[in-house]
């Protein structure tokens, strides 16, 4: 698919996981919401009508409570502080390294109370469950038109404000770097690779098992291929279980690890300390792109605060932020073409030829991946 790519850095990161202005924004087109031209009320309070009203509110909201972002994931530590600079609202989360399935089941247990989550950042297979189980409600932030249709709800219950190419990280103080796939069925990588979660229940192993397919002559109609080759692995003994990249990497529990590109880049320094020789590439019969979500939550207890961050996650600014972090923006190739990525956001990102290769799987493949992962992945691969 494109030739392989390879980035000498030390190491990365945890496992699971602007605004121009109000006048720039609301020139930027779009909705401002499901509740149309004037206030609307929720069981929190009011939700401004337009863009200066959310702000006004949000300021006296105070916080906007999130849930699993962790500083290092998509340079959150960025966003978190230019987005305090500029509104003076915080930005608290709860259970950083939260795999999207607990995200949902958080909301579950705390809705209606003030720790509930207002916004989360999900797996884009994750959006219907969310959808399905109303946990979420509907909210266009004024970018929305400008997003590929793709990577948003038509009727903007979420949208997809960034996305990554799974990747994978390597020690090569332990280990020589793979080139594919097919390399790592090799005896010399017995006990040293490692998923960064449990497939059943977070967005990043999924996008490894669908990775592992397409280098293994699936597609994204059918993950078993992927799910038969980490069945090969685990027989061979060259799976290991981990439960942090970081940590693993970090004492050698694993040397060949997957995850998203921007989760390497955010824990280089890290890795650095750590004395981890990483070496990072995406392998090329594997290249496999996805992205996460970020809605408000139902009845967010901060309902303002809630809407005035997503504005933040899909604004130009919010865009530069996550570029910086190695996460495409969801808006990445007019902002390219508008030149309004700068140029040091642009060498964080992947090759552009990787990005223009990217296919992301609908809601409908992804939800038969899930079941599919779920009714086999303890019966070949264990638990």
């Amino acid at each position: 698919m494109s030739e392989f790519r390879l980035s000498a850095a030390v190491s990365r990161r945890n496992i699971l996981r602007g605004l121009i202005g109000t006048a720039g924004l609301v020139a930027a087109g779009g909705s401002l919401a499901a509740c149309g031209g004037s206030a609307a009320s929720s069981a929190a309070g009011t939700v401004g009508a337009n863009l200066e009203e959310i702000i006004k509110l949000a300021k006296q909201e105070g916080r906007v409570q999130l849930i699993a972002c962790p500083e290092s994931w998509a340079n959150y530590k960025g966003h978190f502080q230019a987005f305090k600079a500029k509104y003076g609202v915080d930005t608290p989360v709860d259970s950083p390294d939260a795999s999207s399935a607990e995200e949902l089941q958080a909301v579950k247990n705390s809705k209606g109370q003030s720790s509930q989550p207002d916004v989360i950042d999900v797996g884009y297979s994750f959006t219907q469950p969310a959808v399905d189980q109303g946990l979420i409600e509907a909210y266009k932030p004024t970018t929305f038109e400008q997003t590929p249709a793709e990577l948003r709800d038509s009727n903007g219950m979420w949208v997809g404000a960034y996305y990554g190419v799974l990747s994978i990280g390597v020690n090569t103080n332990n280990v020589e770097m793979p080139r594919s796939f097919k390399d790592l069925l090799d005896p010399k990588y017995k006990g040293k690779i490692a998923l960064p979660g449990d497939p059943r229940k977070g967005a990043t192993s999924m996008a490894t098992v669908f990775a592992a397919t397409l280098a293994n002559g699936g597609s994204l109609d059918d993950v078993t291929a992927g799910i038969e080759f980490f069945a090969r692995l685990a027989k061979s003994g060259n799976l290991v279980s981990v439960t942090s990249v970081a940590s693993a990497l970090s004492t050698g529990q694993a040397s060949v690890l997957f995850d998203w590109n921007y989760n390497f880049l955010g824990i280089e320094e890290e890795m650095k300390r750590s004395g981890v020789a990483l070496q990072t590439a995406i392998l090329p019969d594997g290249v496999f792109g996805n992205y996460y979500a970020q809605p408000v939550t139902i009845q967010s207890p901060r309902p303002n605060a809630a809407r005035l961050w997503i504005e933040w996650l899909n604004s130009d600014e919010g865009a530069e932020q996550f570029a910086l972090g190695g996460a495409v923006p969801a808006r990445y190739a007019q902002l390219k073409k508008d030149g309004k990525l700068s140029q040091q956001a642009l060498s964080k990102l992947p090759p552009a030829d990787v990005l223009a290769g990217i296919r992301f799987p609908s809601i409908e493949q992804g939800a038969k991946a899930g079941k599919t992962i779920t009714d086999q992945w303890s019966q070949k691969v264990g638990a």
